[in-house]
């Protein structure tokens, strides 16, 4: 017959192996990088913000400085058809300043115009006020007549 103390001590062997995985990185050696392909890389990116309408900052942390861990995982952004058009919009959030809040600081939802440019549309929306937002979620609610 098996007793308590026996069973614990099967099971214990191999979970104090377990335990003591963890994530170090003692003994590991970083791999060498793959050798470059030699092609060229002609891409250049400008930053068009500003010109498509999406002008707002993203407030989420110190401007400086990042006080909290919340302040530094950054905040979502949703590409969304809000208005049913069959053009996204861009739903984008502002994270947590534990201080003070800015003027200005809230979500932002911009309204595709079709020629490349966006609209602010957040007064018209309504989204939540400014709070702690991390990620944004997507879903399509359908109302079922009885």
């Amino acid at each position: 017959m098996i007793t308590r103390r026996t069973c614990l001590k099967l099971f214990s062997v191999p979970a104090a192996g377990a335990w003591g995985q963890g994530v170090s990185s003692r003994g590991v050696k970083a791999l060498p990088r793959g050798k470059p392909s030699g092609l060229p890389f002609h891409a250049r990116f400008t930053d068009v913000a500003k010109a498509a309408g999406l002008g707002a900052p993203v407030i989420y942390g110190g401007v400086d400085r990042k006080q909290y861990i919340l302040e530094t995982v950054g905040c979502g952004a949703a590409f969304i058809d809000y208005d049913n058009d069959g053009w996204l919009d861009i739903f984008i959030l502002c994270g947590p300043r534990f201080e003070a809040a800015p003027p200005g600081a809230t979500n932002r939802l911009y309204k595709n115009n079709r020629d490349g440019t966006f609209s602010d549309v957040t007064a018209k929306a309504g989204p939540a006020p400014y709070r702690l937002a991390v990620r944004c979620l997507r879903g399509r609610l359908r109302q079922r007549r009885v």
